[in-house]
């Protein structure tokens, strides 16, 4: 693997301060005292998942994980989901708050909603670190954004990688080679 030239584009402050917040809107949003299953969309949004759920304090939370594939290689979607690992837990009669890493192409974020839907849940909500509205090819979104991205770029930190590197950085790059 050759060595990336990255610049910063969120530290760690940044991403912990905008993490509390968006915590705060989730839990302001949740009303009533019925658990709420986060689910975690591994690996890519694990660092943000256990940061998120983490500051959500007060509320019955719950957690799943799944892991889904749509990369045909380290850098590009195919738009073919493959789930990988389900769930063990039941959706049904319960809110769903699914934490992903990023919302690009959008073919990720429209699957998990329209499969977890399906599912009979009280409802299903999306927390996404990153959004790339520039690049989305199906009317996908997410109710609840950290940071949106100015251009399409490659991004890596925090939990986000290329070619499986670069997960355990404390801040968020743009890969700038």
């Amino acid at each position: 693997m050759e060595e990336r030239n990255m610049r910063l584009l969120y530290d760690e402050e940044q991403i912990r301060a905008r993490v509390k917040q968006l915590a705060a809107e989730i839990c302001a949003d949740y009303t009533d005292d019925k658990p709420i299953l986060c689910v975690c969309i591994l690996r890519g949004a694990v660092m943000f998942f256990t940061d998120l759920v983490k500051e959500m304090q007060g509320k019955n939370v719950m957690f799943d994980f799944v892991t889904l594939s749509s990369y045909e290689n380290a850098m590009y979607t195919s738009g073919k989901i493959k789930l990988i690992q389900d769930l063990r837990a039941s959706v049904e009669d319960r809110h769903i708050l699914v934490v992903e890493d990023i919302v690009d192409s959008g073919y990720t974020v429209d699957y998990i909603r329209r499969y977890f839907t399906s599912k009979n849940p009280l409802d299903v909500r999306i927390a996404s670190l990153l959004d790339k509205p520039m690049t989305r090819k199906v009317d996908a979104y997410a109710d609840y954004v950290a940071f949106t991205l100015e251009r399409d770029s490659f991004i890596v930190g925090y939990g986000l990688d290329c070619e499986q590197l670069y997960r355990n950085l404390n801040g968020i790059y743009e890969v700038v080679d």
